[in-house]
């Protein structure tokens, strides 16, 4: 269950900070507590509560929230609170903050939530909701953020949930939804934030997306959609991060995609896209995460990715890349990581690549490469592999062509993923700075030797708790 800081970007909230935390006065000896409330009486005629991160450890005695007409405000967050949640709550009418996250709440989300038609923050997200999001909850007109992530939360999204105009936050990550996603969710146009991965969305990306000109994270990610990236993405302008990786997307990269101005991470890999990679992402000058690894992208890598001065990461492996290795991407002055692995690649390795002063990790395994290498002082260099193609070697003053089938330095071999996860959480020290061999604006790559003597390159995303990619599987 990843945390709420585990996402970019979270959204100020109206009410958020004008409470003190009061734990001071139920801490004994720094012991967990259980939460009384009729201990809660000199709060009966404020506007709020706020008691997170207070060590509470469940419920001495069920809430009366008759007894707080007034309240605004209530945080109970990162506490041990468990049992259902109480219907009670549902008579504080003029409630506007509501934060129940990080506890061990079970149960369902009580349709009596509707009541609340004053609220505008709703996180219960880390505790082990189960059930459907009701119906109920497409009457909290006055709803901005909405936080259920990290829960047991199934079924579809209802309907009712494309009512809530003013919403500026949805987080609805980390669970077992399923079902298509509503067209109408292109209502929502106040979203600044959408994270919907980790679930089991399928059907189509819907175009009505296009609307939500305000995003500037859009998640969907390890989910079962198909279909087409819809073009209208393209119509994001302020998007920042975008990650639709691990789905069954088909098709080709729109070329609208490259009006994305202000895009610092495109993650389209793991897919099943087609055709080749767009002349238009050369204009995607902010970037610096490009990953379309693990997908049936062919033709030739477009010259204009050279323009991508920002650039740190550039993973096109296991793809069907033909053609040579553009000159220009020797232009990639903030390059760190460059995988070319598994494609069909020819020609010779060009020599303004030694321009990369800054590269980390270079990879061409697996190609039809051939000529001399010269790629001069590459003083950072960590990671550097060059087997399975067909190199120009001297010898004894002669030129030969040999082929190089000597071990690179990551192995490639099949593994089960959770044995995997736990080989790599010990072989890194649960990814401890010894094993960095890189880093770039969103995660660090780290080298694990596993013992079944195979070297991995794993790469462990910043703002994704847990969460890593294999440069190599």
């Amino acid at each position: 269950m990843g945390s709420q800081s585990s996402k970019p970007g979270a959204v100020s909230t109206y009410l958020h900070g004008l409470t003190s935390n009061k734990c001071h006065q139920f801490q004994t000896k720094n012991k967990p507590v259980h939460l009384a409330w009729n201990l809660l009486q000199p709060w009966r005629k404020g506007l709020s509560i706020k008691l997170d991160k207070c060590r509470f450890k469940g419920y001495a005695s069920r809430p009366s929230f008759s007894s707080f007409p007034d309240l605004e405000f209530i945080d109970f967050s990162s506490n041990g609170l468990f049992g259902t949640i109480p219907l009670e709550i549902t008579q504080l009418s003029k409630l506007r903050y509501l934060d129940l996250s990080n506890n061990q709440l079970s149960g369902i989300i009580p349709s009596g939530i509707g009541l609340l038609t004053n609220l505008e923050t709703l996180h219960l997200g880390e505790n082990e909701l189960n059930g459907s999001i009701p119906e109920e909850i497409g009457q909290l007109s006055s709803l901005i953020e909405l936080f259920l992530y990290s829960n047991y939360l199934d079924g579809h999204i209802p309907v009712s949930l494309c009512n809530l105009t003013k919403m500026v936050a949805l987080r609805l990550y980390d669970n077992q939804f399923s079902g298509t996603i509503p067209l109408k969710m292109g209502d929502l146009a106040n979203l600044v934030e959408l994270f919907m991965d980790s679930n089991s969305f399928e059907g189509p990306i819907p175009f009505t997306f296009g609307n939500l000109t305000k995003l500037t994270y859009l998640f969907m990610y390890r989910n079962q959609l198909s279909g087409s990236i819809p073009p209208e993405i393209g119509n994001l302008k302020s998007l920042n991060w975008l990650s639709l990786f691990g789905n069954n997307l088909s098709g080709p990269i729109p070329r609208s995609l490259g009006g994305l101005s202000n895009l610092t991470l495109l993650h389209l890999y793991g897919n099943q896209l087609s055709g080749s990679i767009p002349e238009e992402l050369g204009n995607l000058t902010s970037i610096s995460d490009l990953e379309l690894s693990a997908n049936q992208l062919n033709g030739s890598i477009p010259s204009s990715l050279g323009n991508l001065s920002k650039l740190q990461w550039l993973n096109l492996r296991a793809n069907q890349l033909t053609g040579s290795i553009p000159a220009s991407m020797g232009n990639l002055s903030e390059l760190q990581l460059l995988i070319l692995r598994s494609n069909q690649l020819s020609g010779s390795i060009p020599a303004s690549l030694s321009n990369l002063k800054t590269l980390k990790f270079l990879t061409f395994y697996d190609n039809h490469l051939t000529g001399p290498i010269s790629l001069g002082n590459l003083s950072n260099l960590l990671i550097f592999e060059l087997s399975s193609n067909r190199f120009q070697a001297r010898k004894r003053g002669s030129k030969r062509e040999v082929e190089m089938n000597s071990e690179g330095l990551l192995a490639t071999s099949i593994f089960d993923g959770k044995t995997l996860y736990k080989e790599i959480i010990q072989a890194t020290r649960n990814f401890h700075d010894m094993h960095c061999i890189g880093e770039g604006g969103f995660g660090k790559v780290y080298k694990a030797e596993l013992p079944s003597g195979n070297t991995l390159a794993v790469k462990k995303f910043h703002s994704l708790n847990q969460d890593f990619q294999l440069l190599y599987d």
